[in-house]
């Protein structure tokens, strides 16, 4: 596991273009927070930088962590890796949680920007509580890219589906508007959306307003857990279907 996600780490710095999701997206919050100034709403400040810090780490684990199996495929090394005694799948999800992983400074930098480069009121009243969500989201967008990982495998044309996963997704968390504005069924599916989950509970815990962050806490590792679950599950499938020959990896 340590040498997955060394090899991991070596490839990542061998191509710097993966981490160009992370050099992008953290500039909205430079846009978010122009806006605040300019509307006198400095208040929303630090919900803002939490914001811009999910929304960048959901789409760096879409685009790039997602791509670890593809890339793998792409490049002909997945047939002899599924042909190896080690367990792929296991190292898979070590790399796929290193590349997520990378995304968890962004809060730091998204803070710091809005304190010293605006001088907005940025402030985590609970910086325990803040980094243990935070952690626990970032399991379970690394899930995500799992499932994700097994669809591209399915599918040729899965770069169309990426794209289709980000701004739906920012709504569904209630990263965009809140959860309450959004149609009734909608709503009900976001209830069970981890993300939405995490978000809410890294506002209430920065602003020093989580209420029995416990249970919260619980229902936020039991959801990733299933999601983590569901991920491994699909991607063990697919792969089981490379190694019988049902899925061609190449067309």
């Amino acid at each position: 596991m340590i040498a997955a996600a060394r090899m991991q780490a070596v490839l990542i710095l061998r191509s710097p273009d993966l981490l160009a999701t992370l050099a992008v997206i953290p500039l909205y919050s430079l846009v978010f927070f122009t806006a605040l100034v300019h509307h006198h709403r400095e208040s929303a400040a630090t919900t803002v930088a939490l914001t811009a810090f999910l929304m960048s780490l959901w789409s760096h684990a879409v685009f790039v962590a997602a791509e670890t199996v593809d890339t793998d495929r792409r490049e002909g090394t997945l047939e002899p890796s599924l042909l190896t005694p080690g367990r792929y799948l296991a190292a898979l999800a070590v790399r796929v949680g290193t590349t997520t992983a990378l995304g968890l400074p962004v809060l730091a930098e998204v803070l710091l920007i809005g304190r010293f480069g605006f001088g907005l009121p940025v402030r985590i009243a609970e910086p325990g509580l803040c980094l243990l969500v935070a952690v626990l989201t970032a399991l379970g967008v690394a899930a995500t890219a799992l499932l994700i990982s097994g669809v591209m495998i399915l599918v040729r044309g899965a770069r169309a589906l990426q794209n289709a996963l980000t701004y739906p997704f920012y709504l569904l968390a209630g990263l965009i508007v809140p959860i309450g504005v959004l149609p009734g069924p909608v709503r009900a599916v976001a209830r069970c959306f981890f993300l939405a989950h995490g978000a809410q509970l890294l506002r209430d815990a920065a602003a020093g307003t989580a209420q029995a962050a416990g249970p919260r806490v619980a229902l936020l590792a039991a959801l990733v857990a299933v999601h983590l679950l569901l991920g491994l599950l699909v991607l063990r499938r697919v792969l089981a279907s490379v190694r019988s020959g049902e899925v061609a990896l190449h067309a």
